[in-house]
């Protein structure tokens, strides 16, 4: 009997009654209390006019303030009820663990029944014989059942506790909702009361402002009138001075005319207009050195006028030669003197003799023309790319030096840049690291930011770094550029010869066997002032397509003689060493980029200030090596397989669902950017969530800026699960900037930033 006693105290009490019943009646409570608040909708305020109005202190703004105060309250009190509800989930899921327990216990105890039952069966069979082995049996049997009974009692006891704690630790937090729904109920009641007062004030307020309307009418009314009497006046008035405009329109057509034909005369590119002269300065002082080797001046105006001479002197021969046949006529008929006829003679000798030097000067300056002809069609048609075949510094093979380890690498670049004698960049150690990554996954760098954060520093003291002075060329992009020809120049049919940009000639310097093996970088700053898919497409098309093959640039329509030799007939190699990166500010004066500019590229946006740090000078060290450069992301892409397709598993399992929703996906290219780009971050010695982290938000969270449909719910509910399954990458990082972005997009369209 003590025993069972002893059971009937071990096993654990369950509740009385459920908590979570008094907060189910509170928010019914609030539910009601907010369905007696007066509808106030924007309707309602809209029906007041659209005019600066105010009484006292209410205004229409304040009024529109308010109501979306009160809707901002009620989101809130559906989330507190949404917590509510998964934390009565969470207790009711307690209650059930307690009642498990309970039903264990009871299966204890049907077991301890069993086995006193047996006991008491083998004592009565111990009083009819084989006592003492009975008794001993006996005794080892009860030992087993108080030692059942002890555990029994402990572990209900131990049961008793978790439950009562863990039903106090959720009776403590549901009191504080409580409080918080309390508190909030309180603001709810005093808004009410707010919304209230200002629906009188605003009653009042539109009485007046019909009354003030009835006034102002009659108050328009006159004026109009007064208004059309004037007017009228003024109209006599602007008719006079009209006719006088147009007399001074029809004299500025004619000076737009005749500018117009000024125009059509020079041509309507200044800047093409500018180059023009100076390659005719330039051709004007060559014809100046031929002209010094020619006759002076003087004796060609005199060979000139000769010619004029002969020319009249041939004609005026024509003439005597009729005269003379006339004269001779004569002297046959009237026997003219011998004497006359004499001179007459000499006469006409002396033309022929003058006639025949004039023919000659004219054979020479023929002959001379034609000279000059062959010379100008035997110029140089890339003049400075041939230029550069010449230079014996460019024919010079560089050698370069190998890379050890990325981590090493980004850490010297990063000390170099800090510790530049003329100027200090202190760039931080994730920025330098996802820079090299992106010149593994991309050709095409897009570096953003906001004015002075450094873009144009970034790339060109990381290739200085990298591979000296010579790895760098800067262009600068104009507004004005449309096609191709902006960018690569053109070929001037007229004079046989190709306007060379800077592009071009930097791109035919990265050939030459001084660079063959330098990595270099083309920077066009500024590049979206103009369309980048106009003048840049075709580099466009090349940067995707020379990933599996030699790329060319078309920039003749047909080979023609004297091109420089790394041409390949009227086509340029482009060069496998070269990055191009592109720096943009966002402003009125650019343009947006486009998502195809976008996908193809590595993205990176830079922070407003960089926090200095202790550099160490690394001293004077040879150019890396290209081959060496692209080997160790080749190694590092071998060497991180796995983690790679760990991050394309992630993406496709927890992500690809997630953004298909807003119609955001992706395809092979971003694939075989994370191919390159993941184990370079990895080798350079960054993780697993710096690497996707960036990828995401770039890449597919940038997608999401402006995009019709999307509403600021949706993008909080999208950070929580990528948060929430960002923990499968086995990273203890979290994703910052994916998190800010989605954040700041969200705050934007709630109404701004500043809001």
């Amino acid at each position: 009997m003590a025993k069972s006693k002893a059971r009937q105290s071990a096993s654990p009490q369950r509740p009385a009654a459920n908590s979570g019943e008094a907060d189910a009646r509170k928010v019914d409570d609030i539910e009601q209390g907010l369905a007696t608040l007066p509808e106030v909708t924007e309707d309602v305020v809209d029906e007041v006019p659209p005019v600066e109005r105010e009484t006292g202190t209410v205004t229409v703004t304040r009024l529109k303030n308010l109501f979306d105060q009160v809707k901002q309250q009620g989101e809130i009190y559906k989330r507190a009820r949404e917590k509510l509800s998964e934390k009565a989930a969470d207790l009711n899921a307690k209650d059930l663990e307690v009642n498990e327990q309970q039903a264990a216990l009871d299966k204890r105890e049907t077991e301890l029944a069993a086995a006193e039952k047996d006991l008491e069966a083998k004592r009565m069979a111990a009083k009819a014989g084989f006592v003492d082995e009975l008794r001993a049996t006996t005794k080892e049997v009860s030992d087993k059942i108080d030692a059942m009974l002890i555990d029994a009692a402990m572990w209900g006891a131990e049961g008793k506790a978790k439950a009562l704690a863990a039903t106090a630790a959720e009776q403590e937090r549901l009191a504080a909702e409580r409080a918080q729904l309390d508190s909030e109920w309180e603001s709810l009641r005093k808004r009410q009361a707010d919304v209230r007062v200002l629906e009188a004030e605003v009653s009042s307020t539109m009485e007046f402002l019909k009354a003030r309307e009835a006034s102002l009418d009659s108050l328009v009314q006159r004026r109009v009138e007064i208004e059309i009497t004037t007017i009228r006046d003024e109209l006599e008035d602007t008719k006079a001075q009209l006719q006088a405009k147009l007399e001074r329109v029809a004299r500025k057509d004619s000076e737009v005319r005749q500018l117009r034909n000024e125009l059509a005369r020079f041509g309507d590119d200044p800047d093409g207009l500018k180059r023009r002269i100076e390659e005719l300065s330039e051709e004007l002082r060559i014809k100046k050195d031929e002209l010094a080797r020619r006759p002076p001046e003087d004796e060609v105006s005199e060979l000139r006028s000769k010619a004029l001479r002969v020319t009249d002197a041939e004609n005026e021969a024509a003439h005597w030669r009729s005269r003379y046949d006339q004269i001779d006529s004569q002297l046959r008929r009237y026997l003219v003197n011998v004497g006359e006829l004499e001179v007459l003679r000499d006469e006409r000798d002396a033309l022929a003799s003058q006639r025949q030097t004039l023919r000659q000067a004219i054979a020479q300056q023929k002959s001379d023309w034609e000279e000059l002809q062959a010379k100008e069609s035997s110029t140089k048609v890339f003049p400075a790319c041939s230029d550069y075949d010449e230079d014996r510094a460019l024919a010079r093979e560089m050698v370069g030096r190998d890379v050890d380890t990325l981590a090493d690498l980004v850490d010297e670049i990063r000390n170099r840049m800090a510790t530049n004698p003329a100027t200090s960049f202190y760039y931080s150690e994730t920025d330098v690291r996802l820079f090299l990554a992106g010149l593994a996954s991309s050709r095409l760098h897009l570096l953003q930011g906001i004015s002075g954060t450094g873009k144009t520093s970034l790339p060109r003291e990381f290739f200085k770094a990298l591979a000296g002075d010579d790895a760098v060329q800067i262009v600068e992009v104009q507004a004005g550029w449309r096609d191709k020809d902006d960018l690569f120049g053109y070929y001037n049919a007229f004079e046989k010869r190709f306007a060379e940009s800077e592009f071009t000639k930097s791109l035919y310097r990265a050939l030459l066997p001084a660079n063959a093996d330098r990595p270099m970088v083309i920077v066009l700053d500024e590049m979206n002032l103009a369309h980048p898919e106009q003048y840049f497409s075709v580099m466009l098309s090349l940067l995707e397509n020379s990933t599996t093959g030699q790329g060319y640039l078309n920039l003749l329509t047909s080979e023609i003689p004297h091109l420089p030799k790394m041409f390949e007939g009227p086509r340029l190699p482009l060069p496998r060493n070269v990055w191009f990166v592109g720096t943009a500010n966002h402003d009125e004066t650019t343009v947006a980029f486009a998502d195809k500019t976008y996908d193809r590229a590595h993205v990176q946006v830079l922070p407003a200030t960089y926090a200095p740090f202790q550099a160490h000078h690394q001293g004077q060290t040879d150019p890396v090596s290209f081959d060496a450069l692209d080997q160790a992301f080749t190694t590092a892409k071998l060497e991180y397989a796995k983690e790679v397709t760990k991050v394309k598993d992630f993406l496709r399992s927890s992500m690809r669902e997630e953004f298909e929703k807003f119609g955001v996906g992706w395809g092979n290219r971003l694939e075989r950017q994370i191919d390159r780009f993941v184990p370079v971050v990895l080798d350079g010695g960054g993780d697993l969530t710096e690497a996707v982290d960036h990828l995401v938000a770039t890449k597919l969270v940038r997608k999401l800026e402006d995009r019709f449909g999307v509403r600021p719910e949706d993008l909080d509910a999208l950070a929580e699960t990528i948060e929430l399954h960002w923990d499968q990458l086995e990273s203890s990082s979290r994703p910052s900037k994916t998190l800010e972005a989605l954040r700041n997009e969200s705050k934007k369209l709630r109404g701004g930033f500043g809001s």
